[in-house]
């Protein structure tokens, strides 16, 4: 039996992760990223050394390691819904940074001079986002937390 990626199988794969409650900007970025692996085999046959040639191709391109990494993650995961266990690649080894890089940390100048400018425009909100990310230290991902009921709390969840 040929392995292949077939429409058919990412359709199911689809309807597996949705089944396993996968936020829908995950499902997307994993179909996006086994389409491109479908697209780049071709009508080849699904090997492992395929998987790996697409990992190292993707390096060769230059992409970050934590992208390839990412692409590895979705394309394993329907390697494994498929029961193609033997095609399942090893992930790139990233060295964890133990602090942020600090030229990418705004100075107090530039931090004032952003928000002085939302503040000159007129954007309110935009003035008081900077100024609660900033001062807390918080995701924008997690700005959603902040709301009147977390500020009577003293804190947020």
């Amino acid at each position: 039996m040929t392995r292949q990626i077939t429409e058919n199988g990412i359709k199911s794969y689809r309807a597996f992760l949705l089944s396993e409650e996968r936020c829908k900007g995950t499902i997307e970025k994993y179909l996006r990223d086994l389409n491109a692996f479908a697209a780049w085999m071709r009508d080849r046959e699904v090997s492992r050394e395929n998987a790996v040639g697409w990992k190292e191709e993707l390096l060769q391109k230059g992409y970050a390691p934590a992208t390839v990494n990412s692409m590895i993650s979705a394309v394993n995961g329907f390697f494994r819904f498929q029961g193609w266990e033997d095609c399942r690649i090893r992930f790139l080894r990233i060295q964890r940074r133990m602090f942020r890089d600090q030229e990418k940390d705004l100075s107090r100048e530039e931090y004032n001079r952003l928000v002085k400018a939302a503040s000159d425009l007129g954007k309110t909100q935009l003035t008081l986002l900077m100024e609660t990310i900033c001062s807390t230290g918080i995701r924008v991902s997690e700005v959603r937390y902040i709301t009147v009921e977390a500020i009577k709390k003293g804190r947020a969840d």
